[in-house]
């Protein structure tokens, strides 16, 4: 059954925080376990600590490919982007007010044209048989 999955996904969105610090105590466990057996094995306890976390690998790499697994990276980065643009039009009143403006004018613009064209061109003519209607014209000499 798929729909387990896609609901610890979904859910993964809603808990990072909680994900995130799990995910930074086990690896600090990793660590751990590793120091120790590098001192187990003789190492002075100073160069054990550098060599686990050369052994280990880089942490942050490790935690971007286990949060990718987790959820979907593309939705948590596209709420960073709205929170972001927010911010960014919350700080710049003037812009933000043109930029509505200049956007609702195009808007407004857009659908009277279209509006027109619509009944002007793209509609049937709202008579029967409309495609039998003939306009006839004379041309006099000059």
């Amino acid at each position: 059954m798929r729909l387990i999955p896609f609901v610890r996904r979904f859910l993964a969105l809603f808990r990072r925080e909680r994900l995130d610090r799990d995910m930074a105590e086990e690896m600090r466990f990793h660590l751990n376990q590793r120091t120790a057996d590098n001192v187990a094995d003789g190492v002075p306890a100073d160069e054990a600590c550098y060599a686990a976390l050369r052994q280990f690998g880089n942490i942050a790499s490790i935690q971007e490919r286990a949060r990718e697994q987790r959820g979907w990276v593309w939705l948590e980065y596209f709420v960073q982007d709205i929170g972001y643009g927010v911010r960014m039009l919350r700080k710049n009143p003037g812009f933000t007010t043109v930029a509505v403006l200049t956007l609702g004018l195009g808007i407004g613009a857009n659908t009277a044209i279209f509006s027109y064209v619509n009944g002007v061109m793209l509609k049937p003519l709202p008579y029967a048989n409309a495609g039998r209607i003939v306009r006839l014209t004379e041309i006099l000499p000059e």
